[in-house]
């Protein structure tokens, strides 16, 4: 290592040179970048219900559906003056680049039928509102029609007559905020006093989430600032303050350009890895600068001190940054493909990070002017974090046991609040309540039948299967099982559609609004409906050789537990309604099914990442420090870190999802650079001092200090995402900052006091190594 420092530091030019210029070449892979939510990227794809729901989508479609909601502020709807607005808003949505216009349905949509009895003993299938009645009487038809047909009253007008919905599909090769910025166009003129217009359905949600993301522009360079603060406060010298900075916004560059090369499109998840490696990374440069200016006050000689720096802290840095970015990269074994890529991308950044810390960082600083008196001197004073630290120590040093309790009776309270926690993975969860998303979303769901979805699909075993009276009948008794808890209503089918033309064949008898026992008979009115309806009448819920159909429904919640438990009932009802019968069903399409699915992986996957995370930190650190022993020391402060982080979660009822559950990984790889860190150092000074107590008390107050300032910059940087106001990025910014607070912490005390209690081997051996004449290389930071 030294011999390597002494090159870098004799070519310190030639080495700068090279990595800016590998900057530049990398940076030119950044015009690649753009931001894309992609709707299949976040969700499972291995798993049933997510393949449901995508044979569900590429049978009948739903990937891209939008529901605009229109609610009178005073009186009911049926008023020519809103009327004339669902209308213009249908017609403008029909002439809408990328609209589906066979699956808009509203009031005023063609593919919205009233099936009636004709004078003649046959059915009448016309649009239900071909235009916006004027006068009393239209708007009374209107009426009369919605509230005769099942399929219209409480689902397309709710209960109270003071609310109606349009839903409509766009082409899936559209992207989501371009799908939200065509809907607003057109209904932003129709907004006024008689009317509150909201917007619900997963491309709006998506489209918000983008915009959010965007803010990542603003907060990054926040980020830059807070870290820079924290620097200055570390080392008061400009220099100092700079030079950490410089090397993290290279580090931020090399992984973006990497990111841009791939093909990867920055999302919810990566768009927050500038700000995770930009704390890492400075967080590593920081370590280097303060043994910088310790062996600077010894020698006196800029470079020398460089050589001796980089010598001692290089195998710790590389040693932890080897851990910290196994760590990240075990999240690549998540279920989820914007998890993996984030883990990816961050395992990538911080091996950038090492390769620019371990050149660009030794060999700039050696090109930098000497540190004056008044700078060395500066940068050594931080009276109140010595007194702080000197405090801990005496702590540790003449109660070891007693700070080892109290750790151990924390660990053990806060597991008690972690078994409250429960995985919850709604996406509307993700947006604070205040948001006009989320108000848009009560409304709708405190008016109409809801906006979570539910989504069966009924495959026959041949084509026509489902014009057999057997199947549709167990078709429309599941549709009233899955209504019979009150809580998902509006489900619809072919079923429905078949007892419509019976109803009408029969002269409008409401007794007839039933499942003809004839298959030859529900084929001949299926035949008579596409020639009123056209072929693509009824594609939004079978397919054209009547084979596949889906059974189409909406809950007013998507909470986990209610989610599971239907579809447990679900599953159970099928397997006995649907037995012998020449059909199949798939359960748990639709949002309902999406988001148990997440929360089944979200639990598997954290226990899962959990123990690869500590497997590898363990291995690692048992491998670099030549002792199982080592391994456990390094394991101890992180285990106590991830209890008192998932124990908060629990008490503070903060849900298991996507986000939570890739904190632990991030904060157990970051936390862990503090116990290697510490753990070289009080072996470093064990060597010189031969004992115990006095190796901590110089360790806390040299790496304690670096630690501190470390941690406080990783910490104050995550903080700055609550400043977006976005639900997620607040939880992860919040409990990533608790957990590397809670590592740092746990590291300088837990460490220590197991280290007085046992005095293991492995942190001795550099003594033994000296005493019986053998030269050892510096070892520690």
């Amino acid at each position: 290592m030294e011999r390597y420092v002494r090159f870098v530091v004799r070519h310190r030019v030639a080495v700068v040179c090279v990595i800016l210029l590998a900057t530049a070449v990398l940076a030119t892979q950044l015009r690649h970048l753009h931001l894309e939510i992609r709707r299949r990227e976040s969700l499972p794809q291995q798993h049933p219900y997510v393949q449901i729901q995508n044979r569900i989508s590429d049978l009948f479609g739903g990937e891209a559906i939008p529901v605009i909601g229109i609610v009178a502020t005073h009186g009911d709807i049926y008023t020519p003056t809103i009327l004339g607005k669902i209308f213009r808003i249908t017609q403008a949505l029909r002439d809408t680049p990328g609209v589906l216009e066979t699956n808009l349905f509203g009031l005023a949509s063609p593919a919205v039928k009233a099936v009636t009895a004709g004078a003649d003993g046959t059915m009448d299938v016309h649009p239900l509102m071909e235009a916006p009645p004027t006068t009393a009487e239209e708007i009374q038809h209107l009426r009369d029609a919605v509230h005769a047909d099942k399929l219209f009253r409480g689902n397309l007008v709710s209960p109270d007559e003071t609310a109606t919905v349009i839903v409509v599909e766009f082409d899936d090769r559209l992207p989501d905020p371009e799908i939200a910025k065509r809907i607003e166009a057109i209904i932003a003129p129709e907004r006024d006093e008689s009317v509150r217009i909201a917007l619900a359905g997963a491309p709006i949600l998506r489209a918000a989430l983008a915009r959010y993301t965007a803010l990542v522009g603003i907060l990054f360079p926040i980020a830059v600032v807070v870290i820079g603060l924290v620097h200055y406060e570390a080392f008061r010298t400009l220099q100092a303050m700079f030079l950490p900075l410089v090397t993290a916004l290279l580090s931020v560059i090399w992984a973006l350009a990497i990111m841009g090369w791939s093909g990867q499109p920055m999302d919810t998840w990566s768009a927050v890895t500038p700000v995770v490696i930009l704390a890492v990374a400075a967080g590593h440069a920081v370590q280097i600068l303060k043994r910088y200016y310790e062996e600077y006050a010894r020698c006196g000689d800029s470079a020398e001190a460089v050589v001796r720096s980089v010598t001692a802290v290089g195998p710790v840095m590389l040693t932890a940054g080897l851990i910290a970015s196994a760590g990240f990269g075990s999240l690549m074994t998540f279920g989820v493909t914007s998890v993996r890529v984030f883990g990816m991308l961050l395992a990538s950044g911080i091996l950038s990070a090492l390769v620019i810390e371990m050149t660009f960082t030794p060999a700039c600083r050696s090109l930098l002017p000497t540190p004056k008196q008044r700078e060395t001197r500066r940068e050594g004073q931080s009276q109140w974090l010595d007194r702080a630290l000197e405090s801990v120590a005496h702590l540790v040093v003449t109660q070891p046991r007693a700070v080892l309790g109290s750790a151990v009776a924390l660990v053990i309270v806060f597991l008690a609040g972690a078994l409250q926690i429960q995985a919850d993975n709604s996406f509307r969860l993700w947006f604070s309540a205040s948001t006009q998303v989320r108000q848009d979303d009560a409304l709708l769901n405190e008016k109409l039948p809801g906006t979570a979805s539910v989504r069966l699909l009924i495959e026959g075993e041949r084509e026509n299967a489902l014009q057999d009276p057997a199947v549709l009948n167990a078709m429309s008794d599941l549709e009233r099982f899955m209504e019979s808890d009150g809580t998902v209503s509006g489900v619809a089918s072919i079923a429905d559609h078949v007892k419509r033309m019976h109803q009408a064949m029969n002269g409008g008898d409401p007794s007839a609004y039933a499942i003809p026992d004839n298959a030859r008979l529900i084929a001949q009115y299926l035949f008579l409906y596409s020639l009123s309806a056209g072929p693509d009448g009824l594609s939004g819920f079978v397919d054209p050789g009547y084979q596949r159909a889906v059974i189409r429904g909406l809950s007013k919640t998507d909470d986990a537990a209610y989610s599971r438990a239907l579809i447990a009932r679900l599953q159970q009802y099928v397997a006995e309604r649907f037995r012998g019968l020449p059909v199949s069903v798939g359960i748990a399409g639709g949002t309902i099914g999406v988001q148990t699915a997440m929360n089944d992986v979200v639990v598997h996957e954290k226990i899962v990442n959990m123990l690869q995370v500590s497997a590898i930190i363990f291995a690692l650190s048992a491998i670099v420090l030549r002792s199982v022993v080592g391994g456990v020391f390094t394991l101890m402060p992180l285990l106590a870190a991830v209890a008192i982080n998932l124990g908060v979660m629990g008490w503070a009822g903060i849900w298991l999802d996507m986000t939570s559950a890739a904190i632990t990984s991030m904060g157990v790889s970051i936390g862990a650079d503090f116990a290697i860190y510490l753990i070289f150092r009080i072996r470093e000074e064990y060597a010189t001092t031969a004992s115990m107590a006095d190796a901590i008390r110089a360790s806390l107050r040299s790496s304690g200090k670096a630690i501190f300032f470390v941690s406080s910059a990783v910490a104050l940087g995550y903080l700055v995402l609550p400043l977006a106001g976005f639900m997620i990025w607040t939880r992860l910014g919040l409990l990533t900052a608790l957990i590397v607070s809670v590592s740092a912490l746990a590291t300088l005390t837990v460490i220590p006091a197991l280290a007085l209690l046992f005095e293991p081997r492995f942190l001795r051996l550099a003594s033994s190594g000296r005493s019986e004449g053998t030269q050892q290389p510096p070892v520690a930071a």
